[in-house]
């Protein structure tokens, strides 16, 4: 399965939530990372990858 469609969060963002909630909420939406996204951490943030691009606009509009 590709995951062709991603968004990456900065780790420090004004008005960012705690990242908890940021996962909790991706998990609660879209079920544990390997069926409908993946998840990849840099030094930078945290990059969200989906199989389908549905699912990265909804995350686009919960979380940009």
């Amino acid at each position: 399965m590709n995951y062709d469609h991603e968004l990456m969060i900065p780790w420090i963002k004004a008005g960012r939530p705690d990242w908890n909630e940021v996962c909790v909420w991706a998990i609660e939406e879209f079920g544990m990372p390997g069926d409908r996204f993946q998840t990849h951490s840099t030094e930078n943030g945290m990059t969200f990858s989906f199989h389908d691009p549905r699912d990265l606009a909804w995350m686009k509009l919960r979380w940009s």
